[in-house]
């Protein structure tokens, strides 16, 4: 039987192996056994390690990293560090568990806070989930509520607690905090884009950088986040649905393949990258029954 960690080394494209420095400390997304989970084919943590590690591994980083920056609007300039599974250690946002980033990518004039997708959606807010009770800390707008599980009384559960996410949203998403909105914009799938472009904008302006963040996702027709980013990852009817790019691997890998001087190993990850998302999508499929 092989180890967890041999396993994921060869759910890995070689050239990305060497971005975990250390294989015992690394945060690996794990499972209720506490298995980590980057062994599977489908594994998110995996795919993003594929494409992120190579190029932080590679010296063509500058070009592609460069390359990025100007096309989603903000400026290029390196050199670029690009940390893994970075954590907000300094809780910005005054989260009590905070943000765990799959990438963050930092130049000397730009940061990158990347949300890495593969084959799920994106994460929803947790706070009109049931209680052990059978109620609810939030009715799912954003409306003056008390909380029925500490008493508070916000209009953001989240905010009750301390979180801050809404001392920012007003410039991202042009938002007014002190107005109703019914349902809260944030209520699904678009709590996780929001809290990325929220901690971009706090990281940017604690570092005096200009900050965006990506959903960099695999594009395939079978998978929620790349279907959503046809449409928008955030309500159309927000001002500030741009607040979130998204870009997909191919994407990123194609920009490799333009600006990078290493064709063979652009090439290698591409392919490497199009049989994982063959492969995956050939599961849902089969998983469907079709």
């Amino acid at each position: 039987m092989i180890s967890d960690f041999q396993a994921v080394r060869e759910n890995l494209f070689p050239a990305s192996r060497g971005a975990i420095e250390d294989w015992e400390e690394f945060p690996w997304h794990r499972d209720r056994t506490n298995r980590i989970q980057a062994h599977k084919a489908h594994s998110s943590q995996a795919i993003a390690i594929d494409v992120f590690g190579t190029i932080k591994m590679s010296t063509d980083r500058e070009r592609i990293f460069d390359a990025i920056a100007s096309t989603i609007g903000v400026a290029p300039g390196g050199p670029w560090a690009i940390t893994l599974e970075w954590t907000d250690s300094n809780r910005l946002l005054g989260e009590p568990r905070p943000t765990q980033v799959d990438v963050l990518a930092v130049g000397s004039k730009a940061a990158l806070v990347i949300e890495c997708k593969f084959t799920e959606p994106g994460g929803q807010c947790s706070q009109t989930a049931l209680l052990p009770s059978g109620e609810r800390q939030c009715n799912g707008s954003y409306i003056e509520q008390t909380n029925p599980g500490n008493g508070l009384r916000a209009r953001c559960a989240l905010t009750g607690k301390g979180i801050r996410y809404w001392e920012y949203i007003p410039d991202v998403f042009a938002l007014d905090a002190a107005a109703d909105h019914t349902p809260c914009p944030f209520k699904t799938d678009a709590y996780q884009w929001m809290r990325n472009a929220v901690l971009a904008a706090a990281f940017g302006k604690q570092h005096g950088l200009q900050a965006a963040a990506l959903a960099a996702f695999a594009d395939h027709p079978s998978f929620p986040t790349a279907r959503k980013a046809k449409r928008g990852l955030i309500d159309p009817g927000l001002s500030g649905r741009a607040a979130i790019t998204p870009i997909s691997y191919q994407q990123i890998i194609a920009i490799a393949c333009q600006v990078g001087l290493d064709q063979e190993l652009w090439h290698g990850l591409s392919a490497w990258v199009d049989r994982k998302i063959a492969m995956a999508a050939a599961q849902k499929l089969e998983l469907h029954g079709v």
